[in-house]
């Protein structure tokens, strides 16, 4: 069972995890850390959060997005790339990858 859920949950533990921000951090790079192990969290179960780094793999561009906010219809998102924002489907969207992040882009798959 990992941090996540003994603490009960992503929303427990985003919680915690906000409470010990507001907190002086006991070690060095704890809240980096909490960060972190929430971003794996959401990336592994498809949880996208307002500033996450996001691709579409709907679209014929390569962008990486920022995930702005979920539109009232549920399956709808609102996303951002420069200035420009737009609206698609949560089912083709998913977290950009590290190297997607670095590269700027979506990376191919390569069969």
């Amino acid at each position: 069972m990992n941090l996540i859920e003994q603490l009960g949950g992503y929303e427990r533990a985003k919680h915690e995890f906000e409470m010990i921000k507001e907190m002086k951090p006991i070690y060095p790079g704890e809240i980096e850390t909490n960060n972190r192990l929430l971003l794996e969290y959401r990336r592994q179960h498809n949880i996208f959060e307002v500033g996450d780094l996001v691709v579409n793999d709907a679209f014929i561009n390569s962008h990486v997005y920022v995930f702005k906010k979920l539109l009232p219809d549920i399956s709808m998102a609102l996303i951002a790339y420069d200035d420009d924002e737009g609206a698609c489907g949560l089912y083709s969207l998913r977290h950009a990858s590290p190297e997607e992040i670095k590269a700027g882009k979506r990376l191919e798959v390569n069969s």
